[in-house]
């Protein structure tokens, strides 16, 4: 179990590298036929290789038969929190490393980007909040580029197990 998930964290880390294949012709229309015309400028402000994993998410809940409009609008966009260089490339195997070995620690020193501004912060903190937080923070920009409630909900918890968006999570997991 903890081999399969090294292997798969650094084929991560290969495709944040720039070893990915660029969206295909289909993939842009499958995007533009899932999302509203409105975030589909928000699904661009993310890397290659993080809309490879959301198109690459949205057809793993397809392929277990989900056919909720707002799950797999909130599959394309579950990461766009990191998006836009709020979460550089360092950040991603602090935050994994982070999660399992040191959770307590990380959610002391990583600062909320959503209160960010009541603070005078360390740079360096506030980068490791936007990758801890980037759930809240892509249910933000979700909700102010109109899509519904439940992608929005479905966003902010993709990353619990057993919350509203658990099929999300889990086939996040293994994408």
């Amino acid at each position: 179990m903890i081999l399969q998930k090294v292997l798969y964290r650094l084929g991560q880390v290969r495709q944040q590298m720039g070893f990915v294949e660029p969206l295909t012709l289909d993939e842009h229309k499958e995007v533009a036929c899932r999302l509203p015309e409105s975030a589909l400028s928000l699904f661009y402000t993310m890397s290659p290789a993080d809309q490879r994993h959301s198109v690459s998410v949205c057809r793993g809940l397809l392929g277990r038969g989900c056919d909720d409009e707002d799950m797999l609008a909130a599959a394309l966009l579950h990461d766009v929190g990191k998006a836009e260089g709020r979460v550089p490339f360092w950040t991603r195997p602090v935050i994994v490393l982070g999660k399992i070995f040191a959770p307590a620690l990380m959610s002391k020193i990583a600062i909320s980007p959503l209160n960010a501004e009541k603070h005078h912060v360390q740079r360096w903190r506030l980068t490791l909040g936007y990758a801890w937080w980037h759930a809240e923070v892509g249910a933000e920009l979700a909700s102010a580029v109109g899509l519904s409630d439940m992608a929005v909900l479905y966003i902010r918890t993709h990353h619990q197990a057993n919350g509203p968006a658990a099929i999300l999570h889990m086939v996040d997991e293994v994408s």
